[in-house]
């Protein structure tokens, strides 16, 4: 068995993951390392606030802390995030990197950030009972917590308290009165917007723990606090008031749009699953017949969506087939429209230090008004072309990050599995292509692994793929194989470093095996995306 250790190594070589900074970008952050968090007068002091920052177990950079004030009318959120345009200037070492990297790129054993951990970790990072420069988004909310106004601007904050989701829970069992306030009043946000419509996918996260000595333990679902969805309240509220000021003001934004389903793939959802339009408040036969996917705040797709979700229960199966037959988020110089959030104006704000799409809008944000006021055409048209193509390397990095991610998590499982083959599991059919069966199973230490069966790894008969219907059928049996069938499968290959399982169907008759290697097989395309794993179109949509 390959060492855990030389795999990472392996993995990441092969991913070209950036192990360190350039020279003159470490010069640069060092140099920043002196400056003062002095008060100045271009900067709110809001230093008095009780302010919280919430964070994962282990996080190290801090870039978001909240404050909730209660007022005679209703409350005051603030919405405080960590102010990296002041210090990453525009054209400079640090800013080109960041603007190569564009993400902090997550993996189950580690991160590799967007910007050195000397400001990613320490300069910019809201540390507790330590003075830091932000960008503050000051919002006014009425009692039902509807936004009445907002401001953006400079400040100086103190965070009171860095705690854990975990630890915010606590105390909020103990009444402590600045988390119930903060829970009250993300509590009034989400049931504001629940008045417009809601989709709450609820699709399971998983993640890989980790021994003291660095080696994978198991791999497990993500569980996720109420806390979370606290900060989520307060953060995507930031976002929205972002794109109306971006707006406002005619500004370069960046927004972070998500485009309605697309009518060829609602048919196949229809088509796939018919159970889950059932009494149905739209009728999808009559909407396709109009309906051309141009208008993310189309009413009647969303309600359908609404009664799709409802109708999935919460099963993970079927709510990924919905997913699979949404568009994926992503960045656009155009603002129109979030379909998931049933929202005409969102941008990314609140995570500066790990997206670069928020570094960009509160750089257009610090721009004095008068300056955008007068804009001439030309100039103008530039600048939307320039917008465009950041926007179109963010979505590209986007997709490359996520599929990086995907495999890395993968490779642990299939780390774990070594020591598995030969094993039988009950597993389940997640996709039919015309080179096999892929299927899913769950051991006692890993919840979710993936796999391929090859046609030739199906006993018993000759199978043809039917392409219409997603199934596979005997040519003598007449037995079929589609999505969402119990199998007993046996494990037998696994790859670690390319994160591929393979499993053959076992057939307890002792059926002689189907070695006939048909032009599917013979034709089979690589077995680095699986259809389990969702087209980059319509992978799950990132707010």
């Amino acid at each position: 068995m390959q060492r855990f250790a030389q795999l990472k190594s392996q993995f990441e070589l092969a991913s070209e993951l950036p192990q360190n900074f350039p020279k003159e970008v470490i010069n640069e952050a060092a140099k920043l390392s002196k400056e003062p968090f002095n008060k100045d007068k271009n900067r709110e002091d809001f230093r008095h606030l009780h302010t919280i920052c919430i964070d994962p177990l282990g996080a190290r950079d801090h870039d978001d802390a909240i404050s909730v004030e209660e007022t005679k009318s209703g409350y005051v959120l603030g919405v405080h995030i960590a102010d990296l345009s002041y210090f990453v200037k525009p054209g400079s070492a640090l800013d080109k990197e960041a603007q190569k990297r564009a993400y902090t790129q997550y993996l189950p054993w580690g991160s590799f950030p967007m910007f050195p951990e000397i400001i990613s970790a320490n300069l910019c990072s809201l540390k507790e009972n330590e003075n830091r420069f932000s960008f503050s988004c000051i919002i006014n909310l009425d009692r039902k917590c509807k936004i009445l106004k907002y401001r953006f601007t400079k400040g100086l904050i103190k965070v009171s308290r860095s705690i854990t989701y975990e630890k915010a829970m606590e105390l909020f069992e103990k009444k402590d009165k600045h988390i119930y306030l903060l829970a009250k009043v993300a509590f009034k946000l989400k049931k504001s917007r629940e008045e417009n419509g809601l989709l709450e996918m609820g699709s399971t996260e998983y993640q890989c723990q980790f021994s003291k000595k660095g080696e994978p333990l198991c791999i497990v679902s993500r569980q996720s606090e109420k806390s979370n969805s606290w900060i989520e309240e307060c953060m995507l509220a930031a976002n929205k008031c972002c794109a109306l000021e971006l707006q406002k003001r005619k500004l370069k934004g960046i927004y972070r749009i998500h485009e309605a389903p697309d009518p060829e793939d609602l048919a196949e959802l229809m088509q796939g699953e018919p159970t889950l339009f059932f009494d149905s408040p739209i009728d999808p036969n009559k909407l396709l017949r109009s309906y051309r996917g141009d208008n993310s705040q189309d009413k009647r797709i969303f309600q359908l969506y609404a009664h799709l979700v409802k109708k999935a229960n919460g099963n993970p199966i079927l709510i990924n087939r919905i997913l699979r037959s949404m568009q994926k988020a992503q960045y656009s110089p155009e603002c129109s429209g979030h379909f998931a959030l049933h929202w005409r104006d969102y941008a990314h704000f609140t995570a500066p230090i790990r997206r670069y799409a928020d570094l960009w809008c509160h750089r257009e944000l610090c721009k004095a008004t008068k300056t955008n006021q007068i804009i001439r055409k030309g100039k103008a048209s530039l600048a939307k072309t320039q917008t465009a193509d950041i926007c179109s390397n963010l979505n590209d990095a986007e997709i490359k990050n996520q599929k990086i991610e995907r495999k890395a998590l993968k490779l642990c499982a299939s780390y774990l599995l070594q020591d598995q083959v030969g094993q039988t599991f009950s597993g389940e059919v997640q996709g039919i292509e015309e080179f096999g069966i892929f299927v899913s199973i769950s051991t006692n230490t890993v919840a979710l692994a993936e796999g391929l069966v090859h046609l030739r790894d199906i006993p018993g008969d000759y199978y043809v793929y039917n392409e219409a219907r997603g199934i596979l059928v005997g040519k003598r049996s007449g037995k079929r194989f589609k999505r969402g069938d119990k199998v007993t499968v046996k494990l037998v290959r696994v790859n670690p470093i390319k994160g591929e399982n393979d499993f053959e169907i076992c057939n307890t008759r002792n059926a002689p095996r189907n070695i006939t290697r048909n032009a599917y097989a013979r034709n089979a395309p690589a077995r680095n995306a699986p259809a389990c794993e969702v087209p980059a179109k319509k992978r799950r949509f990132g707010r």
